[in-house]
């Protein structure tokens, strides 16, 4: 907030620095012309980073993130990439480039969202780097002098941004070095490039070097342009006139700070450290015009030569302006800064060639000042920058900008003017209608009052450490707030400060919040602890842990130059490890950020006036920052419980007025019990009237200040870039923030009013249209907040170029979906839609402001609340983020879409029997209900093509439907369920397929809960006769393996006794092993007896004894009587029928066919048919025993029993 007098109307968005993703950073070794240890000259080198930010102290942080120096350079002929963030780091040895568009043409393939890191073999001089862009390739060329002055050339073309494999070509190809003879044994010291084949090089002598390439020769020439110009002592060391120590160099007084071609190509136009302006002629080489900064006569001018020279260091002093229509006839205009007397002073040029009258003032009789001792509350001041922008149609309209410094303090301010208008009324302007820039919520300051700061906030009674440490978190994760480096490395200084104490292996593994969590718990947490004193010493370590993170973070916002992009006419701050857009305030940012001056007595200045157009503005400007004061003034504990009932009235469905509702928050929250009469009395000053006289229209007013209104149309031929996204979502939270708070004030000074006022407001004051107007607000920022600070792990893309990149990464890193970039949900969900929203032309420095407003409102605009709800919750749930989806599903409503939505949910979480629930609730409207049509519903394709056939034609479809998602849970027992309530929802003969494929589906999940009754009762409902016989194999397989003979053989099997016996039959052919496997045999024997076939159950039992004789091993053991068991059922079974049935017919071995005797799974026998009686049987029997009584005498046989025996 602006404490001073200047009207604040701009606002920073600061954007972090960092990798599109790992392996896009591409470093770069240039090659040396020194010689190496051997002889030989270093070649080049490229590598790719993959930023490893684990294990990094402070130094390598210092190296590799806090730049020194850095700018932006802006293109012309090419459309993209076009705007170029560098940076200079690792001691000024290191030139960061990458591209920074907000936007591209939407048939761009290809995004420019790689890192250049170009490694230089000296360091870079100050003021000694240039950029230009070359006419005859879509490239950008690099100009570099280094301490050894080398000219260093570096040609990047465009692919080098986009395509990993582009920088791979040779080195020497696009990286050219020399030592120009112009300004050999001298020290550069300003380097400008008139266009890629023309340079211009200030010396420390005062010489001026105009180089172009000469294609011919392939080297630089040129010539050089200085008073002594054909004199021998341009040769030697100056010692002819004072000096200035730069950078371990002596710079002649007449050595020129600032340098630049006329717009006519005829001078060279330079300001010189010893106050003066100079114009050489380019043909002849003469020096022109040659006057001082302020104008001085010559001999003020040779007095003050001898005891005052520019600082060094000052980056801008002039600027050369063309503008249709100059001032006393200029053919153009040389706009100066003095640094004596912080001047600055509008040169009109008629003839550069006369030191006469060739310059004149063209803002004769003003005092150009900026107030910065006022703006700044200071004495000691420096400008670093400054931009003249002309206005549409000369000098009406036109704009500066300027960055200025005291101490480590740095502030932008801008201006509008009228170069033409009266003297009095410029100097007037110049005095009084400057503007500031806001800094934004991301300053150390800022984030010491941000609401979700734990560092200031008071720490409720019943608050854990495990809530602490959430809140932490919460802050430090916060997207956009802090990079990743700064946190690790903060956590490295962290660990290393208390190295002392042991740290756990958990400590050092996992991700970096794991990690953290577990240093802070070791460090903090003994074993003499309770609970509070616990709680007390967590709390104490993330404050140290924060002040570490503070600390980088305050110098990663250090301010580095003031960048102003003309095609866009967009002002921009490049920071030592941030960039930041300059945008306009919106309607309430502004009575935010100007609260001082609105609630202040006095007048406000021009452009605030400007600004709040209106008286009703300004009414709207003293409530919201009265209703901002008087919710400050409350305890935080009434403030918390305020918002924590007006969240949960929100996220309940209550049937109740809307007067209750409002009671029963201010009951609950004891609002009114803490409001004092002074706060009451500073409310009012702070109003300007009565509380009760403030009106329904004032309160919808201040509300619609939140609002978006239409303007222009859609961009539908551009995509939007990466720093284009960051940038929509820096300001959208930032916007999100400041509107939760604006409606909380509002919220809680409506309810005080609700409650205190009854009776006493206007009689056409309505609190409830007030209080439903703010809570709808509320829910809407809620929403949207959750999304943009909520991170998921599969990322969308926001484009076409954006698509084939990530298609690109999710290759080359075989990923899947799970791409290691960081992107909220409100990115991904509503990133591709960002020029969707209308946008007028020539937006400027409003572009941000009205986009991300508009990017906002269009998530509830299309649609309401609840349907786009609905649909953000497909989109989890479609994207696979449960977890998420479990936290945003309190956004959801009570109806029919969102129901089935939380039963999508609940069945991927494995909460079966809720989503069970969920998926019967909509049931009759999703399966019948006339209005509801899928397709309108799930716009995030959730539900297949397929399936949505499903719904609107009829409960059975629905359930069918429901069945498969329970399907493929493998949740069976509901599969059961939902397939039983389809079959009953089915009419007459209607679809005989549906009901075929649900009693199948019933059947299987039957099966595999082990309901045989339920999957007998489906099979038997089978008209499918091939379907019903392999269902019947499975439960009869099943229900053997599953030892539940007795029930099987208590089914009737209706119509499929013999059916059965076949497959009973089939399974005894197939067992191999009797003692291990089924006991088919001995289940098809009781399946027969069962169906009073006693013969048929004594052959499988006869079956059984040959199979036995002949495969096991246990006929010859004594102590076995399986054989005489067996003999003694068929014997019985035989008996139960009369004399002439009491036979079976059964295969018999042909004797002599094989070895006597055959092992498992080694060979059948072959048989031949025969009658076997029951005498047969019984004299078998005999002879069985009568073995078994031989081998327990010790006589054993050596062949079968069958067979004559030969006893020992």
């Amino acid at each position: 907030m602006v404490n001073n007098g200047g009207t604040c109307l701009y606002k920073e968005a600061r954007l972090n620095i960092e990798p599109a993703f790992p392996g896009s950073t591409i470093a770069c070794t240039l090659p040396s012309s020194s010689l190496s240890t051997f002889g030989s000259r270093p070649a080049g080198k490229r590598s790719v980073i993959t930023e490893q930010h684990v294990d990094r102290d402070e130094d390598a942080f210092t190296r590799r993130h806090l730049a020194t120096d850095g700018s932006m350079y802006f293109r012309r002929q090419h459309a993209y990439p076009r705007s170029f963030l560098w940076r200079v780091l690792d001691h000024k040895k290191m030139l960061e480039i990458q591209a920074v568009d907000l936007d591209h043409d939407f048939q761009d393939k290809f995004e420019a969202n790689l890192t250049l890191l170009l490694s230089f073999p000296a360091p870079i001089r100050p003021f000694c780097l240039a950029f230009a862009e070359p006419t005859d390739r879509d490239a950008l060329t690099v100009f570099a002098i280094t301490t050894a002055n080398e000219l260093h050339t570096v040609t990047l073309h465009r692919d080098f941004f986009a395509n990993p494999a582009a920088s791979e070509a040779d080195m020497e190809t696009w990286c050219k070095r020399s030592e120009p003879a112009l300004f050999s044994g001298r020290v550069p010291y300003r380097l400008v490039a008139v266009d890629a084949e023309e340079l211009l090089v200030t010396l420390d002598d005062g010489a001026i070097c105009r180089m172009f390439w000469d294609k011919a020769n392939n080297a630089w020439d040129g010539s050089r342009y200085q008073q002594s110009n054909w004199s021998v002592r341009g040769l030697l060391s100056w010692k002819a006139q004072p000096t200035v120590r730069y950078e371990n160099a002596e710079l002649a007084i007449s050595a020129a700070a600032a340098v630049a071609i006329s717009p006519d190509k005829q001078h060279i136009l330079s300001v010189c450290l010893d106050h003066t302006i100079r114009a050489w002629n380019i043909a002849s080489g003469k020096p022109g015009a040659h006057m001082d900064l302020l104008g001085a006569d010559d001999g003020a001018l040779e007095r003050a030569n001898s005891t005052y020279s520019i600082g060094p260091s000052q980056s801008t002093l002039m600027q050369v302006v063309e503008v249709l229509g100059g001032v006393g006839g200029a053919h153009y205009h040389v706009v100066t800064y003095s640094p004596k007397q912080h001047q600055f002073k509008f040169w009109g040029v008629r003839d550069a060639d006369d030191p006469e009258t060739g310059l004149y003032d063209a803002a004769i009789g003003s005092e150009l000042v900026p107030p910065i001792d006022e703006l700044m509350n200071t004495t000691v001041w420096t400008l670093e920058e400054f931009y003249i922008i002309p206005g549409p149609a000369g000098w009406r309209g036109s704009e500066i900008w300027i960055r200025a410094r005291s101490g480590p303090s740095s502030r932008v301010y801008s201006l509008k003017f009228d170069l033409t208008d009266l003297a009095q009324n410029r100097t007037q302007t110049w005095k009084n209608d400057w503007v500031a820039v806001d800094s934004g919520p991301l300053t150390v300051e800022a984030l010491k009052v941000n609401p979700a700061n734990p560092s200031g906030r008071e720490t409720d009674s019943d608050q854990t450490h495990l809530d602490s440490t959430e809140q932490w978190l919460d802050f430090l994760f916060f997207p956009g707030r802090f990079t990743t480096a700064t946190l690790e490395t903060s956590l490295l200084i962290y660990k290393r400060a208390l190295e002392r104490t042991r740290l756990s292996r958990s400590s050092s593994r996992g991700s970096l919040k794991e990690r953290l969590c577990a240093t802070v718990t070791a460090l903090a947490v003994s074993g003499d602890q309770d609970a509070q004193q616990a709680g007390d010493s967590i709390a104490a370590q993330w404050q140290a842990y924060y002040g570490l993170v503070k600390d980088l973070h305050k110098r990663r916002g250090e301010l580095l130059s003031l960048v102003y992009d003309r095609e866009t006419d967009r002002p921009w701050l490049v920071l030592s490890d941030h960039l930041s857009a300059i945008r306009n305030c919106s309607q309430s940012e502004l009575t935010s950020v100007n609260a001082a001056a609105i609630l202040g007595s006095q007048t406000l200045r021009k452009p605030l006036r400007k600004a709040l157009d209106t008286s009703d503005s300004r009414d709207v400007a003293r409530l919201l920052n009265a209703a901002s004061s008087f919710r400050q003034r409350l305890p935080s504990f009434v403030q918390r419980e305020v918002q924590r009932h007006m969240e949960m009235d929100l996220l309940q469905s209550r049937n109740i007025t809307m007067m209750d509702r409002m009671e029963w928050i201010e009951q609950n929250s004891d609002l009114s019990q803490h409001v004092s009469d002074e706060d009451v009395t500073l409310l009012v000053e702070e109003l300007g009237t009565e509380v009760k006289d403030l009106s329904t229209q004032t309160f919808l007013l201040a509300i619609k200040t939140l609002g978006y209104e239409e303007d222009g149309r859609p961009q539908s031929r551009k995509q939007i870039a990466r720093y284009g996204l960051s940038a929509l979502l820096r300001v959208s939270q930032e916007m999100l923030e400041a509107d939760h708070e604006i409606l909380l004030d509002l919220l809680v000074l409506i309810l005080f009013m609700f409650v205190e006022l009854e009776g006493e407001t206007l009689d056409d004051f309505d609190a409830e249209e007030v209080f439903v107007e703010l809570l709808g607000q509320y829910k809407d920022c809620m929403t949207v907040s959750w999304l943009a600070r909520t991170v998921w792990a599969r990322q969308s893309a926001t484009g076409p170029a954006s698509e084939i990149s990530n298609r690109t990464l999710s290759a080359t890193l075989k990923t899947g979906q799970k791409l290691p970039i960081t992107q909220t949900i409100l990115e991904g969900v509503y990133g591709d839609r960002a020029f969707e929203v209308s946008l007028p032309k020539a937006m400027k420095a409003n572009l941000l402001t009205h986009w991300s407003r508009g990017w906002l409102v269009s998530i509830f605009q299309e649609s309401d609340y609840d349907a786009a709800v609905e649909d953000i919750m497909g989109k989890l749930l479609g994207s696979r983020e449960y977890d998420l989806a479990m936290d945003f599903s309190k956004f959801l409503k009570e109806g029919y879409w969102a129901a089935y939505l939380r039963g999508r949910l609940y069945i991927a979480l494995g909460e079966n029997a809720l989503a069970s629930v969920y998926f019967q609730k909509p049931a009759y409207h999703l399966a019948l209900g006339a209005m509801f049509d899928v397709a309108e519903q799930d716009t995030t394709n959730l539900v297949s093509e397929v399936d949505r056939n499903s719904f609107s034609e009829g409960l059975a479809q629905y359930y069918s439907h429901v069945v498969g998602l329970f399907e493929k849970a493998k949740a069976y027992s509901y599969v059961a369920d939902f397939a039983r309530l389809g079959l009953r929802s089915l009419l007459g003969q209607d679809d005989e397929e549906l009901k075929t494929d649900l009693l199948q589906r019933l059947f299987t999940a039957s099966i595999q809960t082990c309901r045989f009754c339920d999957a007998y009762s489906a099979l038997i409902r089978h008209s499918d006769a091939a379907l019903k016989h392999s269902d019947l194999q499975t439960l009869v397989t099943s229900m053997v393996s599953q030892s539940r003979t007795t029930e099987l053989l208590s089914f009737p099997f209706v119509g499929l006794t013999d059916t059965v016996d076949t497959i009973l039959a089939s399974l005894c052919q197939k067992t191999l092993n009797l003692a291990s496997g089924p006991p088919y045999h001995q289940i098809l024997y009781s399946f027969r007896i069962s169906r009073n076939n006693f013969r048929g159950a004594a052959s499988i039992l006869y079956e059984r004894l040959q199979r036995l004789k002949t495969t096991s091993s246990k006929v010859h053991d004594p102590a076995d009587d399986s054989l005489t068991r067996c003999y003694l059922m068929i014997i019985n079974t035989l008996s139960s029928v009369s004399k002439e049935e009491a036979y079976i017919l059964a295969d018999q071995r042909i004797e002599g066919a094989g070895p006597p005797h055959w092992g498992i799974g080694q060979g059948k026998k072959l048989l031949k048919r025969q009658i076997v009686t029951l005498d047969t049987l019984r004299k078998e029997y005999q002879a069985e025993l009568d073995r078994v009584a031989a081998i327990e005498s010790g006589q054993f046989p050596f062949v079968d029993a069958v067979d004559d025996m030969h006893i020992l």
